[in-house]
């Protein structure tokens, strides 16, 4: 027998939670162990490899990392409320850009071009936009 579902379009699903700072806080707090478990994979795996194929793309793996979380950070905020899913992605894909810049200038002491900013915070906003988008259609 076929599972029955009451959503139509008369009756949409109704947001579960609707405090969005919070919301966003817990999709960039996603992101984050995402990150670091990725981080510590890929630290672990080039420590105890001979091959130098990760420290060689280390960069282009790492780009990916932070993309694939703030997708996956996105997509779980906005499941949570199923609407308003562009606005909570792009918030926790910069939210979570902010915050590894601030990290990156603490730990790196490395001065900051403006086009880096700009291109780090549109690629996050857009991986947010995207898991946003997707998350509320789930």
């Amino acid at each position: 027998m076929a599972k029955t579902s009451y959503r139509t379009k008369s009756n949409p699903k109704k947001p579960e939670n609707t405090n969005i700072p919070l919301i966003i806080f817990k999709g960039v707090a996603v992101s984050i162990a995402i990150s670091l478990l990725c981080a510590v994979g890929l630290s672990i795996i080039s420590l105890l490899s001979e091959d130098r194929f990760i420290d060689n793309y280390l960069e282009y793996i790492m780009v990916a990392v932070t993309m694939i979380s703030i997708f996956v950070g996105s997509v779980y905020a906005t499941k949570q409320t199923a609407a308003k899913g562009l606005l909570i992605g792009c918030a926790v894909g910069g939210v979570y850009v902010l915050f590894s810049i601030g990290v990156s200038l603490e730990l790196g002491h490395e001065q900051v071009s403006w086009l880096m900013l700009v291109n780090k915070f549109a690629a996050g906003s857009l991986a947010g936009a995207l898991g946003g988008f997707i998350g509320v259609n789930l």
